[in-house]
């Protein structure tokens, strides 16, 4: 008998600079980590560790789907899942942010 779980992609922080590594976690519905889940992001991809993460950089800026997915084993199959992640570059991080409204 196989059980389904559903896979959690957790960031390590939603806003990256270009070019900056950051760390992504895969959990299963159980919070437990999954070891060996494919972490995909456009044309970059990493496998997660014994302890569910791995490191990613992305070198263009934007908005970035991160899909998390793992063979079914004889006893669990999972469900993939996703987080967004906005990368942007280092010329936007510099520019100061002015309040809504204010003069």
């Amino acid at each position: 008998m196989q059980v389904t779980r559903r896979l959690r992609v957790d960031l390590e922080r939603h806003e990256v600079p270009v070019g900056t590594e950051f760390t992504v976690r895969v959990r299963d519905d159980r919070r437990r980590p999954v070891e060996g889940a494919f972490v995909e992001a456009g044309r970059k991809s990493a496998r997660t560790d014994e302890r569910g993460l791995c490191r990613l950089r992305l070198d263009a800026p934007g908005f970035w789907k991160l899909v998390a997915a793992k063979s079914p084993t004889d006893r669990v199959a999972y469900e993939p899942g996703s987080a967004l992640v906005r990368v942007v570059s280092t010329a936007s991080r510099r520019r100061p942010r002015r309040l809504v409204g204010s003069r």
